[in-house]
């Protein structure tokens, strides 16, 4: 009887247990596995090679995981030479080279005499406008750290690096077309300056293309005033013989940005697809040199010239881009 009870108590005491134990089992969630592309310790053991196009360029790249948050991207990308085309007059003593009277008549203008004078004198032909060829030259390497903020989502990232290339980012030359004008207007300019003040070519003024006019006075090394507050500013071939414009920002530009990655298809883990968007820091408003050193966006009221206009406004350059990526191991 004594030994009956005591097994009963057993009883009573071990069911309860077991069935408060499996149940608990039933309830666990399975620990989801990492992609091993990111593994602790993985430094540099792995390699994604990426085909990259943009506002910034074409270019190639290649990203390992530095950490489990986050990967290093480094690569080259080169702007498509896009070119746009765009005429500016040539300008004779501060006059445009056509004018016209009160009945719609045109005007003899100092335009008129002087390609008379070069032409009859040199046998050199002066045409009243000048057409330039503005193209990208923005070449960058680039080194990239995006940052997984997200532990379970390796999607959507953070980035952040620089750009490092020349200064030069695009250029503004005359059509080869119109070398022959920009030679004379050399040659004119040559004879204005050495002719006597009684000479009838002083009455002219000197020759070039419309470049803006000045905001400020233009003074040399020395302190001397050579170009003078809201007079105009000729744009004359440099010593190649062109009027070749550069345009310029620092070598190094921060970026900011922010993407989002993916894979194509589950079949395929190993090809993937990202989007990002950010900023390109220039290191403030690009400057665009002429032959003879005046800074157009600084120096100037770029009157025709809405390329400069728009470029003064562009201290820091958007940009979007899209990347093929594979993996290699």
């Amino acid at each position: 009887m004594k030994r009956s009870l005591i097994l009963l108590v057993i009883a009573l005491v071990v069911i309860p247990v077991k069935a408060q134990y499996y149940p608990s089992q039933s309830i666990e969630k399975p620990v989801r596995p990492m992609d091993p592309y990111w593994h602790t310790g993985n430094l540099f053991q792995h390699l994604d090679v990426a085909l990259s196009l943009g506002t910034s360029g074409i270019g190639i790249e290649v990203a390992s995981p530095i950490c489990k948050y986050a990967q290093v991207r480094v690569g080259y990308e080169l702007m498509p030479h896009f070119k746009k085309h765009k005429g500016h007059d040539v300008l004779v003593g501060g006059q445009t080279s056509h004018q016209y009277d009160d009945k719609g008549y045109r005007k003899e203008t100092n335009y008129d005499k002087a390609r008379d004078l070069m032409w009859r004198e040199e046998g050199l032909d002066m045409y009243d406008h000048v057409n330039f060829t503005g193209r990208f030259t923005m070449q960058n390497f680039k080194f990239l750290v995006d940052v997984f903020p997200l532990a379970d989502n390796k999607k959507l990232h953070l980035t952040v690096g620089f750009y490092w290339g020349p200064s030069e980012i695009a250029d503004f030359k005359n059509d080869s077309g119109y070398d022959g004008t920009v030679a004379c207007i050399t040659a004119y300019n040559t004879k204005y300056a050495n002719a006597s003040p009684d000479n009838v070519i002083k009455e002219y003024g000197p020759a070039g293309v419309n470049g803006g006019v000045f905001k400020n006075d233009i003074k040399d090394a020395s302190g001397k005033v050579i170009h003078k507050a809201g007079s105009n500013y000729l744009l004359t071939g440099g010593n190649k013989g062109t009027i070749n414009v550069a345009v310029k920002t620092n070598s190094i530009k921060p970026y900011l940005g922010v993407g989002y990655t993916s894979i194509f298809t589950k079949k395929r883990p190993d090809i993937k697809w990202a989007v990002t968007g950010g900023v390109m820091f220039w290191g403030g408003t690009p400057s665009m040199y002429t032959p003879d050193g005046i800074n157009m966006t600084k120096d100037l009221k770029y009157e025709g010239w809405g390329t400069v206009s728009l470029i003064s406004k562009l201290q820091v350059y958007p940009t979007i881009g899209f990347r093929v990526i594979k993996n290699i191991f």
